[in-house]
């Protein structure tokens, strides 16, 4: 008998154990369902029962309740609501909420359903003892702990620091530059932009005008894992649109993280050295410009509070580049 594979990759393995098992699960309970005559799918149960205890329950209060997304939540209640077994309405306290409840034909079924679902109960305590749920709600607490991406982050987080870069790595991070952005999809290529790709590859020259530096993560031996140029006033920040003339300001451009270490949280130390040096030189706000084809840095920036400028936006070879600042005081 051929082992299985995903047994065989062990750890790496579990995510699509878990989603076979359930394909499984759902694809039997399907069927049986079906031999019963009964016209509803696995786990509206979920659903029946929570509205049997609270009677109507709003999107965000189902949501909440079962750790379900908003869309899988309300892709149920849609499902539901076709053949008959619940109701939507908005809360008359509040248009922005909808409600859910059993319908009369919801209530009528339900202790047919209860029957059934008791027997289903009972087979499944055949092969789902209580130490397995007893470790599942164990692994779900120590997922709400600490995510997979914090625990990744301890785990393979290498020792960096974050500094200002020197000469003698100038050309080094213009290649990084070079090879982060050309990879960019639907970002141009340097032989579509010469004069652009240039400008990455001799960031350093931009050191000799006053006020810009350019900083530097490195690892503890010394390696380039990522850059970013910073402004400490405008006048030479160099894009489009109107952020040259920008006052009590400071600017950071060509953010870039090496390949083999993103996920490190390196990009977002970079941003958080900009913002401290900006409150350091005492400026009001701190100014950035991205484009649709940098999404995952467009994302960290809200997160970190920067907000879309539209004064700030321009149109730089075709590319729409979009202006974003940080209120510093």
């Amino acid at each position: 008998m051929t082992q299985d594979f995903l047994v065989q990759l062990k750890q790496l393995g579990f995510t699509a154990r878990i989603k076979r098992l359930h394909e499984k699960i759902v694809s039997s309970t399907v069927d049986h369902y079906a031999a019963m005559n009964l016209d509803i799918e696995p786990n509206w149960h979920v659903i029946f029962l929570l509205l049997k205890e609270k009677e109507k329950q709003s999107i965000t209060d189902l949501s909440n309740a079962l750790g379900f997304t908003h869309p899988a939540i309300i892709k149920m209640i849609r499902k539901m609501a076709e053949r008959g077994y619940v109701e939507r309405y908005k809360d008359p306290m509040d248009n922005r909420r909808t409600l859910v409840q059993l319908t009369s034909k919801g209530i009528q079924r339900l202790p047919l359903l209860e029957t059934e679902w008791q027997r289903i109960g009972d087979v499944l305590k055949t092969f789902v003892d209580d130490d397995f749920l007893d470790g599942l709600t164990h692994l779900e607490h120590r997922f709400e702990q600490k995510s997979f991406r914090h625990r990744y982050q301890n785990k393979h987080k290498k020792a960096y620091q974050i500094r200002l870069a020197r000469p003698s790595e100038f050309k080094s991070i213009g290649d990084l530059l070079v090879q982060v952005y050309s990879r960019l999809e639907g970002f141009p290529k340097p032989h579509e932009h010469l004069d652009y790709y240039q400008y990455l590859s001799t960031v350093g020259e931009l050191t000799q005008k006053t006020g810009v530096e350019l900083w530097v993560a490195v690892s503890e031996k010394e390696e380039i894992l990522g850059a970013v140029l910073y402004f400490s006033i405008m006048e030479h920040y160099g894009s489009g649109g109107s952020a040259s003339q920008q006052k009590n300001a400071s600017g950071f451009r060509l953010l870039a993280v090496s390949e083999r270490a993103r996920g490190l949280g390196i990009g977002k130390a970079l941003i958080e050295a900009c913002i401290s040096k900006a409150r350091k030189d005492g400026n009001a706000e701190l100014i950035i410009h991205s484009t649709e084809y940098m999404s995952v840095a467009w994302k960290m920036y809200e997160r970190l509070g920067f907000k879309k400028s539209p004064d700030l936006d321009f149109n730089q070879a075709g590319v729409s580049v979009y202006g974003f600042r940080l209120p510093l005081k």
